[in-house]
């Protein structure tokens, strides 16, 4: 089903589309009055000095930022931070009629405390308000009206400065403000199953301001956002001192200057739109997150060298709008989604840290690296100045090869923590004894006591008439006896090192009323009659409800020739011996994860099911364990059993664990934890499993529409600590773990 299909949703995607367009429309005018209303009143010297101050100011707020998502959602931090913004500005459009200097810093000051910080707030409440797979369905939307809201931003500064003094445009972006309350006013509260917008956030695992850098210290995967951060700004505020210096110079003060940034800005954000609407889909599908992220550095790397080589106006407008470009387009769309699958108990403490504390921390950087080299401006500094970013982008490059790894390895943790929420092991007890309570096929309650007493042994047997012969010659014999009592004495008479009676045994296998007491004398003759037992499980002539029971024998086995056997069944024309021998593997790779089973030969067949699928599945399955039994009120169907039978296969290749609780989530009720399953398995699947996988899981109709990301189909990422909420029948129907 399409993931915005209710009206409710759809209400909710204008409004995060206007809020976006209103918030970066006022962030781009801003920018554009902070630089002219700077360099019209201070020389082009003083930038570096104020941009460490705004830093340093900006890393405040950020602590300060951080420690009110840790306590309040984003639902309440981020209006009551636009409200004071919006009051502030209007504060300082006063304070610039009567000193225009101090209120240039003021709003230099203003633009770093509530400019990226309440911008990564804004996402951080569009990662809650919808559920993984819905977000990355309408991230583009929303980032689409955040480009649009550039190229606004922009247009109107530019019209502004023939029309208007410089001032004034501080008005105009209270405004923008104001329209950005209004539109979030009308967001709505997430549907349920998401995490609550307006709900106070889990609990931490540690407290305080301090709260969000130590879970940064404890989580690889944020630390290296944070440095792809730092180094990305870093790289941006060499590239805006050489901007400035090269338009200061070029330019004269006020409203010229104001045209020229509004225009830059303008065509920053027309471009990102273009790219937003022509290339980034396609970048996500064939480039993933970490390869779209990795966009900026590399041709921020190729526009410096550029710089390098030929210093002045022109490649500095080259150099720096490359990187906003990028910036407000693919990387955007990619980095936003890198944070969903982090448990909010650790991303609202640690966004704002990553998003715009590191980022403060790379401008520091960068200002200090501008007090050492704009002293000796010119030809010969800006070329330093272009060298120095592309060393920057060139190693935010190489720590964008980790991005992939981390991004599913926080996916994992996610399933984990939702598990752990519902406590886990006593959903799978109660699973298991509504499993008990049933027997399969005929039972009775006689005949499952009797085998439960067959498996301890206390079962005795009347005395059978003596049979002519050796001691071999009277076991068999007694062993193709149609008295099921006969029988079992032979099997206590038997010899389990005796390579020739497996050849009896395995017939037997296909008799409910023994099948018990032959299981446990073969599983004692596996070690020595492996070969034997493959040999029948393979053989296409026999009986397909022996074949079918074999592979239970060989389940306690941590051999590879078993395994090697065992994978070869996966080709069986049968589905209940395809099924069986994927229980056995996953039983056998579980106890000895040594065992080789090829990835390869995994995927394909789990193609080849899902191909041949529904029709392969309708074959009825063995019930002659309690274990096997389909849990009470609850009878299942072929889709379900196939189904079943597919993720099985996939943990032979995949980790366990989470996949199975990806398997929990995709039949129960918690549209949250769907998503961040689908998002992991889009993750860890090759394309030809995905392609056939996800019509059965309900994906068809995203899988049909235009190009998308690859992971477009059932996506986006989770909070990880969000409230799995599942049914208890979609819980009945786990995956059998005999």
């Amino acid at each position: 089903m399409d993931p915005i299909e209710s009206p409710g949703q759809r209400r909710a995607v204008v409004a995060a589309m206007v809020a976006a367009g209103a918030l970066i429309a006022q962030q781009v005018a801003g920018r554009a009055t902070r630089d002219a209303l700077f360099l019209s009143t201070f020389p082009v010297s003083s930038l570096p000095l104020v941009m460490m101050a705004a830093a340093g100011a900006s890393g405040l707020a950020v602590l300060a930022f951080s420690t009110a998502l840790a306590r309040r959602s984003p639902a309440r931090v981020v209006p009551a931070a636009l409200a004071t913004g919006t009051v502030l500005l209007l504060a300082e459009w006063g304070l610039s009629l009567v000193q225009p200097r101090l209120a240039a810093v003021a709003v230099y000051l203003h633009m770093a405390v509530f400019g990226a910080t309440v911008v990564s707030g804004f996402y951080s409440l569009v990662n809650e308000r919808f559920d993984p797979h819905t977000a990355r369905h309408v991230m583009g939307d929303i980032t689409l009206g955040a480009s649009l809201g550039g190229v606004g931003g922009g247009v109107l500064a530019w019209a502004a400065s023939r029309l208007v003094p410089v001032p004034t445009m501080l008005a105009v972006m209270a405004a923008f403000n104001v329209m950005c309350l209004l539109a979030l006013g009308r967001l709505g509260p997430p549907e349920r199953g998401a995490s609550g917008a307006d709900t106070p956030a889990p609990p931490l695992e540690h407290t305080g301001p301090l709260a969000g850098l130590q879970v940064l210290k404890e989580v690889p995967y944020l630390q290296h956002l944070a440095l792809i951060v730092a180094l990305g700004a870093a790289t941006e505020t060499l590239l805006d001192f050489v901007l400035n210096a090269r338009a200061a110079a070029a330019y004269t003060r006020g409203p010229a200057l104001m045209s020229f940034f509004a225009l830059f800005h303008a065509g920053m954000g027309w471009l990102a739109l273009a790219l937003q609407m022509t290339v980034s889909r396609v970048s996500l599908r064939r480039l993933g997150l970490a390869g779209t992220v990795a966009l900026r550095p590399a041709t921020v790397t190729v526009a410096a060298v550029l710089g390098f080589l030929e210093p002045s106006l022109w490649t500095a407008l080259a150099a720096r709008g490359t990187q906003g470009v990028i910036h407000n387009s693919l990387f955007r769309s990619g980095y936003e989604l890198l944070f969903t699958p982090i448990a909010e108990r650790r991303k609202r403490p640690t966004k704002t840290i990553v998003d715009v504390g590191f980022d403060k921390v790379g401008t520091m950087l960068g200002g200090a690296l501008l007090l050492l080299i704009a002293p000796g401006l010119g030809d010969l500094g800006t070329r330093v100045l272009f060298a120095v970013a592309a060393a920057a982008s060139l190693a935010a490059l190489a720590v964008c090869r980790r991005l992939h790894r981390g991004y599913v390895t926080a996916l994992e943790d996610s399933l984990r923590s939702g598990v752990v929420r519902l406590e886990m092991a006593e959903v799978y007890d109660a699973t298991t004894s509504m499993t008990l309570a049933r027997t399969g096929l005929a039972y009775d309650r006689k005949a499952l006591l009797r085998e439960v007493a067959a498996l301890r042994g206390e079962l005795g047997a009347e005395e059978a008439p003596p049979v002519p012969g050796d001691a071999l010659t009277q076991t068999v014999a007694l062993l193709r006896s149609t008295d099921a009592e006969l029988v079992r004495r032979g099997l206590r008479r038997a010899d389990a090192d005796e390579p020739a009676l497996v050849g009896h045994l395995v017939p037997l296998l296909g008799r409910n009323d023994v099948f018990l007491d032959v299981l446990r004398l073969l599983r004692r003759a596996a070690p020595h009659a492996t070969g034997q037992i493959l040999d029948a499980l393979l053989d296409p002539r026999q009986d397909v409800t022996v074949r079918r029971r074999i592979p239970r024998v060989l389940r306690r086995s941590d051999s590879q020739r078993a395994a090697d056997g065992l994978l070869l069944g996966l080709s069986d024309p049968s589905f209940g011996v395809r099924r069986q021998c994927a229980l056995t593997l996953a039983r056998m790779t579980e106890k000895t994860p040594a065992l080789a089973v090829p990835r390869a030969a995994v995927f394909a067949a789990t193609v080849r099911e899902l191909e041949g699928a529904p029709h392969g599945w309708a074959e009825e399955v063995d019930r002659i364990t309690p274990e096997d039994a389909a849990p009470e009120g609850q009878p299942e169907t072929p889709a379900e059993r196939g189904l079943s039978h597919v993720f099985t296969l996939l943990s032979l290749a995949v980790e366990r664990e989470p996949l199975q609780i990806a398997y929990w989530a995709l039949l129960g009720g918690d549209p949250g934890l769907r998503g961040t399953a689908l998002e992991y398995l889009e993750n860890v699947l090759p394309e030809e499993v995905r392609r056939s996988l996800w019509p059965h899981l309900g994906a068809r109709a995203r899988a049909t529409t235009a190009p998308r990301p690859r992971q477009h189909l059932v996506q986006d990422l989770l909070r990880s600590g969000a409230t799995m909420e599942m049914s208890r029948a979609a819980l009945k129907r786990a995956p059998p773990q005999d």
